[in-house]
């Protein structure tokens, strides 16, 4: 068949083809040029396809996630970059769509919403409303929406067991504009973090890789059971609600301590097998890692992310382990650029962002929650009580599974009764956060 070239540039929406010719490029050159684009693209489809076929899921993560291929289908990941501290761009992928369905947001500037800076503006009560307000009104925050909701449907429809979670979204902000996601609104009351099972996980430098120095620690994604005894160490000193968490954990006939020192030292001297670490006490947040601290009101009773890294901690070889702080600010992440120690993330060209999530993750902590602001003693309390509840009634759920339904309910409890008891309930429920393997679970046996 001979090749028209003037028939193949109306098919591509050219309305006056002979304009083209009168523009200095001859017949042949731009019929070369239309033969090698359609080649192009022909040869690009056959990628597409090839991609989505293989479900190539690692093809579209910059972070290295380990994960069994029967559980590839899965796995969405939400990537967060900030190289300039000012804008944000986000991305989405599935390993069911084509490269083409991924999606890649334009640069926006980074919305000013997180706990800290609610409590700081006295907007504390504002916050979901501030979180609606980008999710409804942010073109950015509708793409992100809108491909969110869509793969839950394609999932749905394709899922023969309606009950389990169709597909696990792992977060990666490497910002530190620290925008809780968790409560990005979808549709009806529909919150991210209460309707699908979100997990974070962060940039973490592999300390023991001395062949690959920027070589980086990989979320591994598989069924554990993290079985053993419960560990805690409780601050009854300065929080009056921390005995209604001593009174509630003893079902377990945990380990407990109350002096961090000494808590740390039998954790770093420990052989057996732990399952739980539980932490309630007061959190500090500082402008440096020195400053990032948990224990009580007394000083001499504080332990810093940098003294942590004094300690070995070899029992984590021993123990597939979760650890639950129950503290203020104990999910933050902090990018310390003051004493010039840290490495630079060379994706965002900025010190890696650092907390004592990261520092649990690296030592080989399976998972880690955390809070992202300061908590009420009296929620905090509340809320450790109804994840031990909801754990007890079911202990098959991940810690995950466990967090998104204590979000889930307090949604649902607050549209039954909109007072402003459940309302601090609510916020202060979306501000635990956890990090690691979605498919953890807990199996707490009793001390001896």
């Amino acid at each position: 068949m001979a090749f028209n070239l003037g028939e193949k540039l109306k098919n591509q929406g050219v309305a006056n083809p002979s304009k083209l010719f009168s523009q200095g490029e001859s017949a042949d050159k731009l019929r070369d040029e239309l033969i090698k684009e359609e080649n192009f693209e022909s040869q690009e489809d056959t990628e597409k396809n090839k991609l989505s076929k293989l479900n190539e899921s690692k093809y579209f993560s910059s972070f290295l996630i380990k994960i069994d291929e029967k559980l590839n289908n899965k796995i969405a990941t939400l990537e967060v970059e900030s190289n300039d501290k000012k804008n944000i761009i986000i991305r989405c992928r599935h390993s069911l769509y084509r490269i083409d369905e991924q999606l890649d947001t334009e640069p926006i500037e980074a919305p000013q919403i997180s706990f800290e800076k609610a409590i700081n503006s006295q907007t504390f009560n504002d916050i979901f409303g501030q979180m609606n307000l980008f999710s409804k009104k942010n073109g950015q925050a509708k793409k992100i929406r809108g491909w969110l909701l869509r793969l839950r449907e394609k999932l749905e429809n394709n899922s023969r067991n309606k009950e389990d979670d169709l597909f696990y979204l792992v977060i990666n902000d490497r910002s530190n504009f620290e925008i809780p996601w968790e409560m990005l609104y979808l549709k009806d009351h529909d919150y991210l973090g209460s309707s699908i099972l979100t997990v974070r996980w962060q940039d973490i430098t592999d300390p023991d890789n001395l062949e690959d120095v920027y070589g980086s620690i990989s979320l591994e994604i598989e069924k554990k059971e993290c079985c053993g005894n419960m560990i805690a160490y409780l601050n009854t000193k300065d929080l009056k609600h921390v005995e209604n968490e001593k009174i509630n954990i003893e079902q377990f006939n945990p380990i407990i301590y109350k002096n961090i020192d000494e808590f740390f030292e039998y954790l770093d001297y420990n052989n057996s097998q732990i399952s739980l670490v539980f932490i309630a006490s007061h959190g500090f947040m500082g402008d440096n890692l020195s400053a990032v601290k948990l224990g009580e009101e007394n000083t001499k009773q504080q332990i810093s992310i940098t003294k942590l890294y004094e300690y070995e901690f070899n029992f984590f070889k021993n123990s597939s382990c979760i650890i639950f702080m129950n503290t203020c600010h104990s999910g933050r992440l902090l990018q310390d650029e003051n004493q010039s120690i840290i490495d630079s993330n060379p994706v965002t060209k900025q010190p890696y962002s650092i907390g004592f999530s990261t520092f649990f993750l690296e030592n080989g902590a399976v998972g880690v929650i955390g809070t992202l602001c300061k908590v009420i003693d009296k929620y905090a309390a509340m809320i450790s009580s109804n994840f031990f509840t909801e754990y007890k009634k079911n202990p098959n759920l991940s810690v995950a599974t466990i967090l998104k339904n204590l979000r889930a309910k307090a949604v649902e409890k607050y549209q039954q009764e909109r007072n402003q008891e459940n309302k601090y309930l609510l916020i202060s429920t979306f501000m635990y956060v956890y990090y690691g393997n979605p498919l953890a679970k807990l199996n707490i046996r009793e001390s001896n």
